[in-house]
């Protein structure tokens, strides 16, 4: 796959998965898997269009970082290895995060056919997929790991991506506990390290 490809994959990623999320997901932390329903069939519309970007961005960002991690070769064995292993990891999570993102837009369907209950028990099901977390940061850390032992974008943006996705773990492990900074900087830190590079995959003049 060409760097133009690679690099629209890792920009429109991003931004299907943020910009719906922000602009018209229904903020459900905190809620039971019945109440959580309840809330989504409420606007049951909204909550639609944004599980469908976000299955189409979850698709793109995944496909981007692995085939990132693929065009990372070099005399580097230890960085070749990071590459590989995190690029297997990220193309892991793409059928678990999708099904993740998009089991609203299925419970949304069964509840209106069969009742709340059968949407709350798919979304309760569907909680099991967030173990993908755990997998997405790993390999996304590998791949950081590998972009800075290869110094590519002088090794910043590696760097970067090793930082965000370890407060994304932190964040995780302590369930929330580390402060709401942790989680901003470490979760929208790696999407906005995701864009960045897709679009210096697409600049090539901005690769020094």
């Amino acid at each position: 796959m060409n760097s133009k490809v690679i690099g629209s994959f890792l920009i429109l990623g991003p931004l299907l998965l943020v910009i719906p999320w922000f602009t018209l997901g229904v903020d459900v932390s905190g809620m039971s898997p019945t109440e959580h329903m309840a809330a989504v069939l409420e606007k049951s519309t909204q909550s639609e269009v944004s599980g469908i970007l976000n299955v189409f961005g979850a698709i793109f960002f995944f496909t981007g970082l692995y085939y990132l991690s693929k065009s990372l070769k070099s005399d580097d064995g230890i960085s070749n290895s990071l590459s590989k292993l995190g690029g297997l990891l990220i193309i892991l999570c793409l059928p678990m995060f999708a099904t993740l993102v998009g089991s609203e837009l299925i419970a949304i369907e069964e509840a209106k056919e069969f009742g709340n209950e059968v949407g709350a028990t798919i979304l309760a099901a569907s909680t099991a997929f967030q173990m993908c977390g755990f997998l997405m940061i790993i390999g996304i850390f590998l791949l950081g790991a590998s972009l800075t032992l290869q110094r590519k974008y002088k090794g910043i943006v590696g760097a970067l991506f090793m930082i965000t996705t370890i407060l994304s773990f932190i964040d995780i492990v302590s369930a929330g506990a580390a402060g709401e900074v942790v989680s901003i900087i470490g979760w929208m830190g790696f999407f906005l390290m995701t864009l960045i590079t897709g679009i210096l995959t697409l600049v090539p003049s901005l690769k020094k």
